[in-house]
């Protein structure tokens, strides 16, 4: 029985000594104030403002007296309008509110910290809100490990198409080279033939001419870029459009009576308009090939004749259908050229003269029977029409290869995020429709907007860049440059980018004038290192 009483008296000593213990080195917390700054107020000094300022007795803390400039003296009132009350909300996330909500009679703290003096009726609901917290973070958690694994195969695909870019590359360049010599080679045979033949055709000169055939007669009329540009641009508003593009029947491709947007775009080099210095650079190579193959601008044999009475022997010689296509072709030479200046007025003059006498053109028809060329000329003309064609498709062969090098470089030097994860998703288009508009995003590409009614396509702007701050640069992209608003600047758009399990445009708006936002989600960014960093960063 003694040993009993001797160990209830030894255990409530040891249990004394380590409450004493406990309460000697316990520092008092100061209300408002989180854990990380309890040091700073000590009961047992003066208290030294946080901004150095001043110091004050430690009884003025908390006091409803703003002393310090700063506020740091009154964490726990609404004294100091610059103050800042720390909610401790165990069980949630800790939360700084500004001092002047303290005791207002509204519950901004989830453990009613803050209205610990005022009437409101605040109730602590950190635990709940923490559970809920939770099982979001799970969900995200979860959602980025399952879109990481697709992450990794847009890696792997990613490396995969540089690889192979970077190896077409090598190859298109070689391919150049030797496009190159093909050229001169077609270049030389075709200046020899052309010798032959503009001997040959000497000899059909008219004897009371006396006149050399002129240059122009003998080769294709060159087109100049800034000669066509200007006849293209037919509002005069320093840019060539797809719209001035698709009105000129010309450029269909297929001949299907409509020039497409995917046609004109091919000839503005994927591009919605262009300045005189980019059409020069990047539709020209395109548009000069398809304009001496569509036109056909080998001068005919009757033009070695010279006059005005050889034309209309040409003519004569044709059956029907040839001389309707010839009058459809002398039409557009015609508009073409009181577009651009009225510097051959003469020559338009003489044809309108034709058309207004028909009868007197018959006469002449049958007074002057077509010359025809001995089969040596005709072969030596054929020969070098054929030597023409091949070096005119050797030529388009050196700027098709140059645009695919173009293009192959843009997308070699392109930013794809780290490991190339973007690479893939490089000219695909996602779409998202609301109850007006069906918009598209094309990543590396335009954004456009659609009225589900119907209409014009509205440009939002060109793929322009990442814009993300910091380590979260590519959350964010931006279009620039789109169709400019009525008396307003021109259209942009700004696109979040989100962890999601597949790729897809989930909303657009438009929060101010012009201005779009945009949310995709992509498991693109679904990397759980980056998440757990952003979250540390966050606490």
């Amino acid at each position: 029985m003694l040993n009993y009483f001797i160990l209830i008296w030894l255990s409530a000593v040891l249990l004394s000594l380590e409450l004493s213990h406990v309460a000697g080195t316990q520092v008092p917390r100061v209300r408002g104030v989180p854990i990380s700054k309890t040091s700073l107020y000590d009961p047992e000094r003066d208290f030294e403002c946080l901004d150095g300022s001043r110091r004050v007795p430690f009884n003025r803390i908390n006091d409803d007296y703003c002393d310090c400039g700063d506020g740091s003296d009154e964490p726990g009132t609404a004294a100091c309008p610059n103050g800042h009350f720390y909610c401790e909300n165990a069980g949630f996330e800790g939360l700084f509110i500004p001092s002047s909500r303290v005791n207002d009679g509204i519950c901004d703290c989830c453990d009613a910290s803050d209205e610990y003096a005022s009437s409101a009726k605040c109730f602590n609901n950190c635990h709940e809100l923490g559970r809920e917290a939770r099982a979001e973070a799970e969900q995200a958690a979860e959602l980025a490990r399952e879109g990481n694994q697709i992450r990794l195969e847009m890696c792997v695909e990613g490396k995969r198409l540089r690889g192979e870019r970077t190896s077409n590359l090598a190859k298109l360049k070689a391919d150049y080279l030797e496009a190159e010599m093909i050229k001169k080679e077609k270049e030389m045979v075709k200046n020899q033939v052309e010798e032959r033949e503009r001997l040959a055709l000497e000899n059909y000169k008219p004897v009371e001419a006396g006149e050399t055939v002129p240059k122009s007669s003998q080769q294709p009329r060159e087109l100049e870029a800034g000669e066509y540009f200007k006849i293209l641009d037919s509002d005069d508003s320093g840019t060539v459009t797809l719209a001035e593009i698709q009105a000129r029947v010309i450029f269909d491709k297929d001949d299907n009576g409509l020039v497409t947007q995917e046609e004109a775009m091919y000839f503005l080099a994927k591009r919605d308009e262009l300045n005189l210095d980019e059409f020069r650079e990047k539709a020209w190579p395109n548009i000069k090939p398809f304009l001496l193959k569509e036109e056909n601008i080998l001068p005919p044999a009757s033009e070695f004749l010279g006059g005005e009475h050889a034309e209309i022997q040409h003519r004569g010689g044709e059956d029907h259908e040839d001389h309707e296509d010839h009058e459809d072709h002398e039409d557009h030479e015609e508009h073409r050229e009181h577009e651009e200046h009225d510097e051959h007025e003469e020559h338009e003059e003489h044809e309108e003269h034709e058309e207004e006498n028909p009868e007197e053109v018959e006469i002449e028809k049958e007074q002057e029977p077509e010359v025809k060329y001995d089969d040596e000329t005709q072969a030596l003309v054929e020969e070098a029409n054929e030597a023409r064609n091949q070096y005119q498709q050797a030529e388009k062969n050196i700027m098709d290869i140059q645009n695919e090098i173009r293009e192959l470089e843009g997308k070699v030097e392109r930013d794809y995020g780290p490991d190339e994860v973007f690479a893939s998703l490089d000219g695909q288009c996602y779409k998202h429709t609301d109850l007006e508009y069906v918009y598209s995003m094309c990543i590396y590409g335009r954004a456009t907007q659609s009225a589900k009614s119907g209409g014009s396509e509205v440009y939002l702007g060109h793929w322009s860049q990442w814009t993300g701050i910091g380590p979260k640069k590519y959350t964010e992209m931006k279009f620039e440059k789109g169709h400019t608003c009525w008396n307003g600047p021109a259209r942009t758009a700004t696109v979040q980018l989100r962890c999601g399990k597949e790729n897809k445009l989930i909303s657009v708006s438009e929060p101010n004038r012009c201005e779009y936002a945009m949310i995709f989600t992509t498991p693109a960014l679904c990397d759980p290192n980056a998440e757990a960093n952003n979250r540390h960063d966050e606490l």
